[in-house]
């Protein structure tokens, strides 16, 4: 964290950066007569004694600015300033409403992602709260993924519902002591519903600098708990929440937001994911791409198998051991004349492979995808999810929950 924060507030940050904008984020923290920069001096005697004042280590900065500069720093990049952009002009606001001298310029160094993700943190706090949840959204890799019984389930967002949510989260976190702080962004787009919930992280105890001595100051940094829910597919996602968290949050989902308790908790709701197309075809097997155009290429670029043997004396298998291929050219070649032979005692536990799409630029867009059954599908959540879920889709990667309804209505 310290190292992030080093690279945000650099040598060039601190050239450029407006120096109103600094003064701003000083006053938030300290009493007048305790800034300890001097701004009513030469613009190069401000610059210099911020420098000094930002070469000393992290821990020594001011933990509430701590605090303000990882939030923006979570946003000071190119996309990051997207996200801050589409979502002011979402909101219809201006975030430099009124022209600067330097605006004649071709680059001025006021729109420069980190600056531009400090301006709008400190002067339109809305935009800023909002573009944050969006780039949480957008951030995890590995969501839990829970599906209902049922599709086309969909919720209504009033505010009591919210408010009942909220409350009921808050409860969840501060139960395992993450404090009672609680934020919760509703979003609805592309009709999915969005939750962002910014809560408090473990207290964490960090040793500062203070005048000649060190103490032990505690810090509670803030989190972000996402949830991505389709009322079609009625499958909600979760991500940024410990595992030991992830069922009651969906329960709590459920509960409120949906008026459908235990709506998630069904024997199947996480049984989402197979494999067994993959063993059953063997080292041979190939992802078909080419119902899509857009796909260039899929490669397998590792696999783990999994070896069982049956336990006489306890009547269940037991696991030996795991034989585990790496190969960006293509892992599962490797099984191939090895000891691992899916139809006696092994099985593939999972993969992960890189699926290549067309781009603008020089070079294609790389998503690399890993596939843990029963439910884990991790990567980065890029215009490209809908494709990578069809891929898995087409190739009996993902279990039919329609097939496995029909099965439960025979019975």
């Amino acid at each position: 964290m310290g190292s992030d924060l080093k690279k945000f507030v650099n040598p060039k940050f601190l050239k450029t950066i407006d120096l109103g904008l600094i003064k701003e984020l000083f006053a938030r923290h300290f009493e007048p007569k305790d800034v300890p920069i001097d701004f009513d001096g030469e613009d190069s005697a401000v610059r210099s004694a911020l420098a000094k004042h930002f070469e000393a280590a992290v821990t020594a900065w001011n933990e509430g600015m701590v605090a303000d500069l990882h939030r923006v720093a979570d946003l000071g990049s190119n996309e990051g300033m997207q996200i801050i952009l589409n979502e002011a002009r979402r909101q219809g606001v201006v975030l430099y409403p009124d022209p600067e001298p330097d605006e004649k310029e071709s680059a001025p160094a006021r729109h420069d992602p980190k600056h531009v993700a400090l301006h709008t943190y400190l002067h339109h706090k809305s935009v800023f709260e909002a573009a944050a949840d969006f780039h949480a959204l957008r951030t995890p890799t590995a969501l839990a993924e829970f599906r209902g019984p049922e599709r086309d389930v969909s919720a209504d967002l009033t505010p009591e519902i919210i408010d009942a949510f909220k409350v009921a989260a808050m409860k969840l976190f501060a139960r395992d002591l993450q404090g009672e702080y609680c934020r919760l962004g509703p979003y609805e787009e592309d009709g999915e519903i969005n939750l962002v919930v910014s809560h408090g992280a473990p207290v964490a105890t960090t040793p500062v600098v203070d005048g000649d001595q060190e103490k032990i100051i505690p810090l509670r940094a803030v989190k972000y708990a996402t949830l991505r829910y389709s009322p079609v597919e009625a499958r909600l996602f979760i991500g940024g929440v410990v595992k030991a968290q992830q069922v009651d949050l969906a329960e709590i989902f459920a509960k409120h937001v949906l008026g459908r308790p235990g709506f998630f908790s069904g024997k199947d709701a996480r049984d989402l994911y197979t494999l067994d197309p993959i063993s059953e075809a063997g080292p041979d097997f190939a992802f078909d791409h080419r119902y899509d155009d857009r796909i260039l290429d899929v490669r397998i670029v590792a696999a783990a198998a999994d070896h069982f043997e049956w336990d006489e004396d306890e009547a269940k298998w037991r696991y030996v051991r795991t034989w585990e291929s790496k190969d960006a050219t293509g892992a599962l070649r490797h099984f191939k004349g090895s000891e691992v032979q899916f139809d006696k005692g092994w099985r593939l536990g999972e993969i992960s492979f890189r699926a290549f799409f067309k781009s603008e630029g020089k070079r294609p867009a790389q998503v690399t995808v890993k596939l843990k059954p029963p439910g884990t599908l991790a990567f980065r959540r890029t215009r490209f999810e809908k494709a990578v879920h069809t891929l898995i889709a087409r190739h009996g990667l993902e279990k039919d929950r329609d097939a496995g309804m029909v099965v439960d209505a025979a019975e």
